[in-house]
């Protein structure tokens, strides 16, 4: 029987047949030739690095040590080291330690993607707001209950937003050896930034605050009201768990989380293990800065921050709360380069509407709250939270809507502006808190 005849692989011209060797050998010619450029060039660049005064000084005082001497001896035979070449040892060791830490410890190589994130980020785009016309109540329009809780200073406000400007390199400098410290811990002044001293008290004043009102929604079904027809009292009751049903949702980062802990302690005291907070990534602080990124990894608890956990009278307390009120079936770890705010806008929205709960206790952030006030109040609205930021630990409340979807048009989604209510704090302007 004959052979069965297989066809031959189609190759690029010249690679099949008698061409292939002559083909291979000038594509390795040509990466033989480009690897020697680089290397060249490499090699100029390091020599006039070397050659520079204080470089050049630096590696004659080094190279004058009996360590760097011994160490010649060993790798070059002679104890006498050329600038370049000990720049290059220089360099490798380096690459070395920077490999090795970047291979093990998880923070380092955070760091890392923390850069290109700041570079390559992708997180200004928001919904665009309508003037599209809106009955609240038209049937089959939905309404859900909103509380808005902006967290307390953080520390990365402390040490580049407040006070005078000539005093911030100082605290950057103490900023830095603390951060030193913490380099093999997960915790970190600048990522993921938890609260400082004024923000931790800010969070205890509005625990004060929501303690002492007094009891509300006192008439039956008065937790069913919207927002606009109800009082502080009735709010505060809300979120204290004393009437009707509210659920907790926080942003992934521990100054929000740490923020609703502290000022809603009194509720998780009282109420069991189910009463937990919802962490999502949704709510996740809008910019590039570092401080918007979480070091907790997808799926993981978040660790309390040290400081915290060390608090008088409440740092057991806040190591209790991070291990067991805390659920984290949302939190879907960092937000991406490419996702941008409106992504995460639609899925909390998506979230919040799927809720049986009466209201809404949402823990976060001052920009992802402006530009959820922007996307969906009015585009002609003119009133104050489209423009500024809620107070530290701000307490705002309003009604959401989502309107019935009809012949194929998708469901508009509207903020009643008569709804937004200050609880407590305010929104800032100049430096000052405004009512509206």
């Amino acid at each position: 029987m004959e052979a069965e005849l297989v066809a031959e692989p189609a190759f690029p011209d010249g690679v099949n047949g008698t061409g292939g060797p002559a083909y291979l050998e000038q594509l390795m010619s040509a990466s033989r030739l480009g690897l020697d450029t680089a290397w060249i060039w490499m090699e100029e660049s390091l020599r006039a690095a070397a050659t520079h005064p204080s470089v050049d000084r630096v590696l004659k005082e080094a190279a004058a040590s009996p360590s760097v001497k011994a160490f010649g001896m060993m790798v070059l035979g002679r104890e006498e080291w050329l600038p370049l070449e000990l720049l290059m040892v220089i360099l490798a060791l380096l690459v070395i330690v920077y490999s090795i830490l970047i291979s093990f410890i998880a923070k380092a190589r955070f760091a890392l993607w923390a850069l290109f994130y700041f570079f390559l980020s992708a997180d200004k785009k928001t919904t665009k707001p309508t003037d599209a016309p809106f009955d609240f109540k038209a049937p089959g329009c939905k309404r859900v209950k909103i509380v808005f809780i902006r967290h307390g200073e953080s520390e990365w406000n402390y040490i580049f937003n407040k006070g005078p400007v000539l005093v911030r390199p100082f605290r950057l400098a103490v900023a830095l050896v603390k951060e030193a410290l913490m380099f093999f811990r997960q915790d970190s002044l600048f990522i993921d930034s938890p609260l400082s001293s004024t923000g931790i008290q800010q969070a205890w004043d509005l625990l004060t605050f929501l303690a002492s009102q007094p009891l509300g929604c006192l008439e039956e079904g008065d937790h069913l009201r919207p927002i606009e027809q109800l009082e502080d009292a009735d709010i505060v009751s809300i979120m204290r768990n004393d009437a009707g049903s509210s659920v907790m949702a926080s942003s992934i980062l521990r100054r929000a989380i740490s923020t609703g802990l502290i000022s809603l302690s009194p509720r998780l005291l009282k109420t069991s293990h189910d009463d937990k907070m919802v962490l999502m990534t949704s709510l996740q602080e809008m910019g590039r800065n570092i401080d918007t990124l979480t070091l907790t990894p997808k799926g993981e608890l978040p660790v309390v921050p040290a400081v915290e956990a060390g608090l008088k009278n409440m740092g057991d307390l806040m190591s209790d709360f991070y291990g067991s009120r805390l659920d984290i079936v949302n939190h879907t770890g960092n937000k991406s380069l490419k996702q941008k705010t409106i992504k995460r806008q639609e899925e909390f929205v998506r979230w919040a509407f799927k809720q049986k709960a009466d209201c809404l206790i949402v823990c976060g952030h001052s920009g992802w709250f402006r530009d959820f006030f922007k996307s969906y109040l009015p585009k002609a609205s003119v009133h104050i939270c489209k423009k500024s930021k809620i107070v530290n630990c701000g307490v705002i409340a309003f009604d959401f809507y989502k309107s019935e979807a009809r012949g194929g048009s998708l469901p508009v989604l509207r903020i009643s502006e008569k709804s937004i209510r200050e609880v407590y704090g305010g929104f800032e302007l100049k430096g000052k808190s405004k009512k509206s």
